[in-house]
């Protein structure tokens, strides 16, 4: 099913959305609306019907197909709805219901996509270091960058704080997530800040590595300033717990970015915890 069609002879970037008519989803549905409006983008929603997803109790009585899809559309028209609300042209809308596990689909589309936008479900106690499977796996997957938000962490509209942060490491520098991080923040037209964390157990020759790790950012940050002199930026190099520190820099930030390397079949259990407890969404981008 597609809600609208892109306008004729005119072809531009699309952010992928999952939609699954949770609260996190239309979450995300908004987020990747307002993405889009800020990047002459189309939004690209998809709602998953996983027919091979264990029925049972009131579900048996919905099982067919046809059904599933009824209702699949029906969560794509309230998605529709809400960016209908917030402003983006009908011709920048893509809408479908495709067949398949919902993580599958997000994966196999985010190769024809700028951006993945998904929800994250949030839970309590331990079960937060198991972000939601379909997040996770969509995240460690794609194609293209992604970006988890929670509805629960993020309630209100981002972009107030006109900041974004990226997280990197100083070898192998996280290219990708820096470059992003840059462009997201001239789009944005907000501050930048390159976060590197080291851990407080480097010792008495603390200050000397910070002083090199500084220097070493600065450099790799050097030629991304030119290309976007506009746009302000700092390095900042903190002392703590990497995942204690990036959570603390989440609250002060409308979007973090992390780098995930792309040989690592599962995201790490850092980069896991630090997606469950941001207060605002976490960008993942896979590096080189």
């Amino acid at each position: 099913m597609t809600a609208s069609e892109p306008e004729q002879g005119i072809v531009r970037p699309r952010i992928l959305v999952g939609a699954d008519g949770s609260e996190d989803g239309l979450r995300a549905v908004r987020y990747a609306t307002r993405e889009a409006l800020a990047g002459d983008a189309e939004v690209w929603i998809v709602h998953a019907v996983d027919e091979a997803a264990p029925i049972t109790g009131l579900w048996d009585l919905v099982s067919s197909r046809d059904v599933l899809l009824r209702a699949g559309e029906a969560i794509i028209a309230e998605a529709t709805s809400i960016v209908a609300d917030l402003g983006l042209p009908a011709e920048r809308v893509v809408a479908e219901v495709v067949i398949g596990r919902p993580s599958d689909v997000l994966t196999e589309l985010s190769g024809k996509a700028r951006l993945l936008v998904v929800g994250r479900r949030s839970l309590s106690g331990l079960e937060r270091m198991f972000v939601g499977s379909t997040s996770v796996t969509a995240a460690v997957r794609a194609q293209c960058p992604v970006i988890v938000i929670s509805a629960a962490s993020t309630p209100h509209q981002t972009g107030g704080l006109r900041t974004v942060a990226v997280a990197v490491s100083t070898w192998p520098v996280h290219q990708s997530a820096l470059e992003w991080g840059v462009r997201e923040a001239a789009l944005r037209k907000a501050h930048l800040r390159v976060v590197h964390v080291v851990p407080e157990t480097i010792g008495v020759e603390g200050a000397q590595f910070v002083a090199a790790a500084t220097a070493g950012l600065e450099e790799q940050l050097a030629p991304l300033r030119a290309k976007h002199p506009a746009t302000s930026a700092e390095v900042e190099v903190l002392l703590g717990d990497p995942v204690a520190s990036l959570i603390g820099v989440s609250k002060t930030v409308d979007l973090l970015i992390l780098g995930v390397h792309h040989h690592h079949a599962v995201l790490g259990g850092s980069v896991r915890a630090v997606i469950a407890h941001a207060h605002c969404p976490v960008g993942l981008v896979r590096e080189s």
